[in-house]
């Protein structure tokens, strides 16, 4: 991997943990609001970053197939977190959040590929 793409990688991870501990410490009892809410459901923004991370090291892969392999399974629409309660905003940042940096994971390692379903192959492959 390239020093570059490693590097900014590297960024993504450590801006998603944050945006995780920031998640992980509201207060499933209170509304979400305002900030709350962007921070729960902008993990599509990080993933993005880490999309044009890896095709700028990896042009042969297309834009929005890199996209739709991080964010695999995890609802895309803010829409998806319905009704009044914390613990919506909460699960829906925490299971997007976790899908990026499992997906940046797999990059430094080497395992990612968009055209695979889910786009993280088998390490023994």
């Amino acid at each position: 991997m390239s020093q570059d793409l490693d590097a900014k990688l590297s960024s993504i991870f450590e801006r998603c943990i944050g945006q995780v501990r920031t998640i992980a410490a509201l207060d499933p009892t209170k509304p979400v609001q305002d900030w709350d809410q962007y921070t729960c459901t902008s993990a599509n923004e990080f993933a993005m970053d880490a999309e044009m991370a890896w095709i700028g090291a990896h042009p042969e892969h297309g834009a929005g197939a890199t996209y739709r392999s991080i964010m695999d399974g995890v609802p895309l629409e803010r829409e998806s977190v319905l009704g009044d309660s914390p613990t919506r905003y909460i699960t829906y940042g925490l299971t997007s959040f976790g899908r990026v940096l499992q997906c940046v994971e797999a990059m430094r390692a080497d395992r990612f590929d968009p055209h695979v379903r889910g786009g993280i192959t088998d390490a023994r492959e």
